[in-house]
């Protein structure tokens, strides 16, 4: 990822409708498929911390990130048990974690097999790990290659891949379902155009951000009830085989 996206990250992570929202459904996830407490987590690919921050009372939250600029952020939270890695080359132990979280890390490691290896080594048998993805190569867009993005992916590739490197999937699901029609129309019509974008992060203000909150959220209610047929994002809730 771009240096300049970490520092508009650590502003804006706290209200952005989207980041706001991913954490309540890694919170609702967490809940209802990992009750023990306290817990010992894991968060590859932590960026600026808003999210180990806000997990920290469930008990002791640890994050990689192969950005110094990201540990840095994080530091400038409070957090502490961050360190600088690469999620292919994990710092720890066998059987360290209760929760591994790898949320919208998969599509910048060249080797997602070896990092899935990696993720399952160092979670604990009866332990979960959650992961995120974009889906979809059609909705390729700007946010992709500031990321440094590799690819998209689909769900049942996903599952394949996951199933193939040694885990199991209790669930998975597409999400930001209610907003793909509009982001794909806005995708193509900057390609098609060549509209200059700079940085889709600017959704995260004012009455815009209140009313993809507000859309947003209400998806996350009922991602806690049901699978969507596709969406701009992918989750799967794993374990070891």
């Amino acid at each position: 990822m771009e240096k300049r996206l970490y520092e508009i990250l650590y502003e804006t992570e706290k209200h952005h409708w989207w980041y706001a929202v991913r954490r309540k459904i890694i919170r609702n996830l967490i809940n209802s498929y990992y009750s023990k407490r306290p817990i010992k987590l894991l968060d590859i690919g932590c960026g600026t911390g808003e999210l180990l921050r806000e997990l920290s009372p469930l008990g002791e939250v640890f994050g990689i990130d192969n950005s110094p600029q990201a540990i840095a952020f994080c530091k400038e939270r409070g957090l502490k048990n961050v360190s600088l890695a690469e999620g292919t080359s994990i710092p720890f132990p066998d059987n360290a974690f209760d929760i591994v979280l790898c949320l919208d890390v998969l599509e910048h490691i060249e080797n997602d097999d070896a990092a899935l290896k990696e993720i399952r080594r160092v979670v604990k048998p009866g332990g979960i790990i959650i992961i995120f993805v974009p889906t979809f190569r059609f909705l390729w867009g700007k946010s992709d290659e500031l990321g440094h993005h590799l690819r998209r992916y689909r769900l049942k590739g996903l599952r394949e891949k996951i199933n193939k490197n040694g885990l199991d999937v209790i669930r998975s699901s597409y999400f930001n379902f209610f907003l793909f029609i509009p982001i794909l129309a806005v995708r193509r019509l900057v390609r098609l155009f060549k509209i200059p974008i700079q940085n889709e992060n600017e959704t995260g203000k004012g009455l815009v951000n209140s009313i993809l909150l507000g859309i947003f959220s209400l998806e996350a209610f009922l991602l806690r009830r049901i699978n969507f047929p596709f969406g701009v994002s992918g989750l799967a809730v794993c374990n070891k085989k």
